[in-house]
Parts: C-alpha cells; structure tokens; sequence
C-alpha cells in the first residue's frame, strides 16, 4: 500500500503503511476532558498482521498499553498526585538523587546546565504524565534553529548540544517509567537530530612555529608546550602533578581531571578534580626527549615562586598551580591562550586545538592511528580515524603509491623526498617512473626472444 493510503478499522481507527516500510494504526482510547478532543494511540508493526494483533491485544487486555516501540505495557493506578508531577520537579529528583554518583563533576555540570537553561523553559511547567512525543520533538527542531543559544552568542545550538537535550530527557523518563510514575516513555518515538562533523581548527606548521615564539619566557609556556606534545586535555594538565611525571622512563601517567563546577550546597563555584571519563582516559603518554628540560626548567621556575610565597604557598605537588600552589584555574589558561594568540596573529583557536593539533602532526609522521587514539586516551580508535580524516586524505595517496611497482611490468618506480606543499612535512613522495628506468626497460624487452603463450 503506497505511503498516505488509509484503511478504516473497526472503532473509527486507521491503519497505514508509512515509508520506512512498517506499518502503523491509529486506535482511538477517549476524549480528553478539558479540550473535548479524541485521544489516539499509535502502533506499530512490521506487517499489517502484525498491528491487527497487537491491537486485538489492545482490545482483550485494556489495562495494557502498547509503547511507540511495540511493548507492552501493564498500566499501574497511578494517583492525581503523582500525575500532576511536574517535569521541572521530576529532573531536579532524577538529576540528584539518581545521577550525582554516576557521572564525572564536569558532565554533571553540564546536564544541569542544558536543564536550566534548555529543558525547563519548554517542558518544566508540564505534568510528566502528559508530556508527548511531539512537545519533546518540537523542542529539538527548535533547539536546531538561529536563536536558540542562551550564551548571548549567535546562531544555533551544536549539534552535539542539541543530542546532550534529547539524552537528558530520555534518561529522565525512562528513570520515571521504571519508578512507575508514567507508564511508557514518549521520547522512544523522537527523531534524534542528524549528527553533523563540526570542523576542527588546527595549527598549520607556520601558525604553531609563530604560536611558540609568542609563548617563549611566559609562565604557562611549559603548559602550553607540553599540551602540544602530549595532547593532553586542559583538565588532565590542571590536575597533573609531578608523581605522575616518570622522568627515568619518559612518561605521563594521566588518572585525573580538573574543572570549574558548581558546589550543589554553597552554589559557588570550586575546582573539582575527578578521574577520566572513560577507562581508556587512564593511561601512559610517553614524553619526547626535547620536553625533558623544558619540565627542568619550569621546575626551577615553581621553586622560586614557592620561596617568594614563603607560608602562604599550598604544597600539593601540582605541576602547573597558581603562583601559590592552587589549583591553576581553567579559565585563566583560556584567557592567556586568547591574549598569546593575538599577539602571535594566527587566528582564534580555543585551548582543544593544541589537542587537534598534536594528533594531526603524530598522524602526519606516520604514527599509526591505533597508537594516537591511546596516547588521546580516546574510547574507540572509530574516533580517532573521523576526527582525522583529513591527515589520512593527505597521506593516501603517498601511502598506496608505494604499491605501484607491485602491479607493473617491471617498470622502476622512483621515490624522492619532498615536503608535503600543505604540511610542509618531509616524506617519501612517489614521482611517477624515471625516463631512464623506462628506456632501459624497453631496450631490455627488445633483446629477450619471445616466448610461447
């Protein structure tokens, strides 16, 4: 049955095939006692006889409801009480009673913003048992349009942001459901928004080679240096301290994480150090041998500072503090990166370029991918390879180059070193076949009789 053809059912409903292939019946359950208008249930099945069943179902058991997946159901009694739950209320129990142990400082921060500033707004004043599909897919689309951002800056939300919202309010009523509060979930039947690759900013040779110079003698230089050659995240530096430096061995082990969140008791602000996000965030970065002394020498920067504070400094190891031994705040690194890259002239870049750019350059050396997504602590070496696409473009050609002599006839290939006219980067660059090579090839066939076939 083609899409937007109609079959009445018995009981005034109607079924459907749509144009993903299912099918799809629209059951008519009452009227809605404040605007007077019917109240549908849709289901959903593979085949038409797969709806005619489930609503047959629907029929024989009506203390049972069909979810917009195709489960069933069993409806508890649930009290006026419980249904006049708002759902502003209902985030505030899930957000602290039910997630404030599970997640890292800085996610939990994050939920409770998109709440506030995104969720509340749209939903808060809606009791949870009268929250529907479409209300939450409306707010995504319009989460998706200009205007939508609370920052005071322009544009849309990211993406990323925009499925930050339609998680929070999945998780929130599945919580819900299984607290018998409602009995199904309607964000099951929303249309999460098409995840779009937003591109990265990365530090060209010329650009990182002026950014160093800029930094040379400033009291973070050895932060930003080791960023670079590391690819550690701003959270992981802050919270670096020198027992986790293994200089007889050359490496960083990386366990924790610093950042800004909100005290839920005070609502201040405070430095909150935690573990990794993922288990892959644990691990073991090897240092390059060049950034050896620039810790020596940032070492005996530290001592001086430590003397000049005399009792007021706070001894807590910390390989980047503040100039009394605190945690350095993050925020102070965003505004000294932000003044570094005016002077240096190369374009607004944030703290996570320097990650960005290590990678690229790692990838650009012929580190395998494997290796880099270990050393960025990345969960999925998936992420690694579509976050960098574009140093594998660039090498593809030079790397699958190096077959072509395996699928000729004897024809000598020759290979040259040469910078990469994009990166600058030295590498062997196939330059095609030598005149030479060829000429010699030919004399060669020439001389040897011809054999049978």
């Amino acid at each position: 049955m083609a899409e937007g053809k109609t079959r009445r059912l018995k009981g005034d409903g109607l079924i459907r095939e749509r144009k993903d292939g299912r099918w799809e019946a629209r059951v008519p359950v009452g009227t809605n006692p404040d605007t007077g208008k019917v109240n549908y249930k849709f289901i959903y099945g593979r085949t038409m006889k797969d709806v005619r069943d489930k609503m047959k179902a629907l029929e024989d058991n009506p203390d049972e409801i069909i979810t917009p997946n195709g489960r069933y159901v069993k409806v508890k009694e649930i009290s006026q009480e419980e249904k006049q739950i708002l759902f502003s209320e209902w985030l505030d129990t899930w957000l602290k009673e039910y997630k404030v142990n599970r997640l890292t400082p800085s996610t939990y921060e994050s939920y409770r913003v998109i709440i506030e500033h995104h969720i509340k707004p749209a939903l808060g004043d809606v009791p949870i048992g009268e929250i529907t599909a479409d209300q939450v897919q409306r707010l995504l689309n319009e989460k998706q349009k200009a205007g939508a951002r609370k920052d005071g800056r322009e544009g849309k939300l990211s993406t990323s942001s925009v499925m930050k919202i339609k998680i929070i309010t999945n998780a929130s009523l599945k919580q819900a459901v299984k607290n018998r509060l409602i009995p199904f979930n309607p964000t099951e039947a929303v249309t999460p928004p098409k995840m779009m690759r937003r591109e990265i900013r990365i530090l060209t040779p010329e650009e990182q080679d002026r950014f160093m110079g800029t930094m040379r003698g400033h009291r973070l230089e050895a932060l930003f240096k080791l960023a670079l050659a590391t690819g550690m995240r701003k959270g992981e530096i802050v919270a670096l301290k020198w027992d986790d430096i293994d200089f007889e061995n050359k490496t960083i082990s990386i366990s924790k994480s610093a950042t800004r969140v909100r005290n839920q008791d005070t609502m201040k602000t405070e430095i909150a150090v935690g573990g990794p996000k993922s288990k892959a965030g644990y691990r073991e970065i090897p240092m390059l041998p060049s950034v050896l002394p620039i810790l020596d020498n940032h070492y005996l920067m530290q001592e001086g500072e430590r003397k000049a504070a005399g009792k007021a400094y706070n001894h807590n190891g910390l390989v980047f503090p503040s100039n009394i031994g605190t945690h350095l705040d993050p925020r102070q690194i965003n505004t000294v990166l932000e003044k570094l890259i005016a002077r240096s002239g190369i374009g607004h870049i944030n703290f996570h370029a320097l990650r960005h750019t290590f990678a690229t350059r790692a990838l650009e050396n012929g580190i395998p991918a494997k290796v880099v997504q270990a050393m960025l602590g990345h969960a999925d070496v998936s992420l690694t390879l579509n976050t960098y696409t574009h140093v594998l473009k660039e090498t593809l050609h030079d790397e699958m180059g190096k077959m072509d002599g395996i699928f000729t006839d004897g024809a000598v290939k020759t290979w040259e070193r040469k910078k990469h006219p994009e990166t600058s980067v030295t590498r062997d660059i196939y330059s095609g076949v030598s005149p030479d090579a060829l000429q010699k090839a030919e004399k060669k066939t020439k001389k040897e009789p011809e054999q049978s076939r």
